[in-house]
Order: structure tokens, then sequence, then C-alpha cells
């Protein structure tokens, strides 16, 4: 049932035609899957079409892009995450769009935590093993891969390099699924990954899990210690999913989208669906998510000034 109007003249007849989420990356990925999982359960809320349009390249720059030029009538929305908000503007001088000034914060609805996976041949199974080992017989010789330079995967590992005082080298790939095979080859020693794309390699054994890099176990990997469990609380990083529109959308739409994102996340059908993905309900109130983004941007800034990250070309 579609939800109740927000109270306000700019949300009295809205939404009246179909809305678009654009998602900043391709077909078939982690954010698009849930994008289209959250789009579902909008359009039951709101009782209208809401589509996912996939808007790939530039690490989610071009999407991005998109929305903050869009009108801002509530019809063009953003899935938005920590890269595009926290990471992008500080690799990307030249960047179109401005983070804290283009767009209006709705709220945020999932989680999506990273792991750490090894190569099955390595003598390590744990946080601590692999501190040991990249300390002593590895030194020198052990690296990671990521999903691209700036990626939440490559932040992961430049932190856990920082708080555990270890070196081990950073290889981005273009997309997590190409780095994947150099570590199940052992080209590569470990990857960080969201759980979403990495959960059928380690269900094929193709790789080992070693540490969830969260405060919480996933639901879908119960056995998998999380890097607060293994001494290392400041290795953890959220990694979120929100929902933003341009700059100057009215009040009484963020408020309405926001209850629907809310309504939505109470279906029984997108929680397991989320669960599924590897997701899990994450609401925060418009205010909560500007006060969020905030505290990335001013946590990952001084990180990316000191170990030098560079766009990649």
């Amino acid at each position: 049932m579609p939800l109740a109007h927000a109270g306000s003249d700019d949300a009295a007849s809205y939404p009246d035609k179909p809305i678009r989420i654009v998602v900043a990356y391709g077909v078939g990925g982690v954010a698009d899957n849930i994008g289209r999982v959250l789009a579902a359960g909008l359009t039951q809320a709101l009782g209208q079409s809401v589509y996912v349009d996939n808007r790939g390249g530039g690490g989610g720059t071009i999407g991005a892009t998109i929305v903050a030029k869009a009108a801002p009538d509530g019809y063009t929305l953003l899935l938005t995450s920590p890269p595009m908000i926290a990471v992008a503007p500080l690799l990307i001088p030249d960047l179109y769009y401005n983070p804290k000034k283009d767009f209006a914060p709705i709220g945020t609805f999932a989680t999506t935590p990273n792991i750490l996976v090894a190569n099955t041949a390595l003598p390590v199974h744990s946080l601590a093993e692999l501190v040991s080992y990249a300390k002593g017989p590895g030194k020198g010789d052990v690296s990671f891969a990521s999903g691209g330079t700036g990626s939440t995967g490559d932040l992961s590992g430049q932190i856990l390099n920082r708080t555990a005082g270890i070196d081990m080298t950073p290889i981005p790939y273009r997309s997590s699924a190409l780095g994947f095979p150099d570590v199940i080859a052992g080209r590569v020693s470990f990857m960080f990954d969201s759980i979403p794309s990495t959960l059928g390699f380690i269900r094929a054994g193709q790789v080992r899990p070693i540490v969830v890099m969260s405060d919480q176990r996933s639901p879908l990997l119960p056995n998998v210690p999380t890097a607060v469990e293994e001494g290392y609380p400041a290795a953890t990083m959220q990694f979120w999913m929100g929902l933003e529109g341009p700059a100057g959308l009215p009040a009484g739409v963020v408020a309405k989208l926001n209850a629907a994102m809310h309504a939505a996340m109470k279906s029984p059908l997108v929680i397991r669906s989320l669960e599924h993905l590897g997701a899990q309900p994450f609401l925060t109130s418009p205010a909560e998510f500007g006060a969020l983004q905030e505290r990335d941007i001013a946590r990952y800034k001084p990180l990316v000034r000191e170990i030098g990250l560079h766009a990649a070309n």
C-alpha cells in the first residue's frame, strides 16, 4: 500500500510518474543488484514505478554527474556510496560535481562490509597469522588485490597496512572480478572486496576467508570473525549505500522518499533479498546521512593524501 503524503505541498502529488535511480556502475554488479532490490521496495512503498538506470564509468563519477545536473524534482536519484562521495573528489581534481554542494542526502538503506580473503596455499588462516606472515617469511612479497585505486577494497588494505604496521603491495584492478583469477592462482596474495562479490569464490573453496572488515559478523558467513574480534578495530570500514537527489530537492520530497526507504526495508522480501546479496538494512535520516558523509570525508582525506593515491589511468 502506498505511503501517506509527507505533509508538504512539495510532496502532495509526488510521485506522479516513474522515478529513475541512477546506478553509476554496470549491470550485474553489487551496486546494480542492490539498487534493483531498493527500486522494487520503493515501487511497492510509493505506488509508482521506480527503475534502475545503469550509467557506469569513471569509478561512479559519470552517474553522479548526471544526477548532480538533473532537475531537483525527485524523479532522478543517485545510488551513492563512500567512493563516489568521499574518495573520488580527492583523486580527480576536475570532477564535475561537488559532493557537499551538489546533492541532497535522502538516507542510507544498506551496508555491505568488505571481507579479506587469501590464496588457499598461503599459511594464513587469521588476521594475526597474516600480520606475522607479512612481517616474517612473506615480508616484501605480500600483495593485495582490489577493485581499483580508491575503491573501498583498496582503502581497506591501506588502512590495515597502517593499523597493523605491515607493507602489503596494493594491486588495483579495473574491477574486482578481474583480480580474483590472480588471487586464486597465487599471483596475488590477498583480496579485499565486498561480501556479495566474494561469496561465490568462498563457497567454491577457491579463496580462504580471513576476516570481515566490520564490527559485526555477516549472517552469510557466521564463522568468519570481524576485525574488531581479531584485535584491529581501527581497520573496520563501513561500506554503506544510500540515496541522494540533486541539490535543491524539496524537503517534502526528501521526507517522503526517506519514509519510503524505511517502509521498504521492513519488507521481509526486501530483507531476504539483501541478505542473499550479502547486505543488511542500514537506515538513516537525511540529517544523519549528511553527518555520516562528513565523517567519511574527514576520515578518508588524510588517508588518501598520506598514502599518495592517484586516479588510475
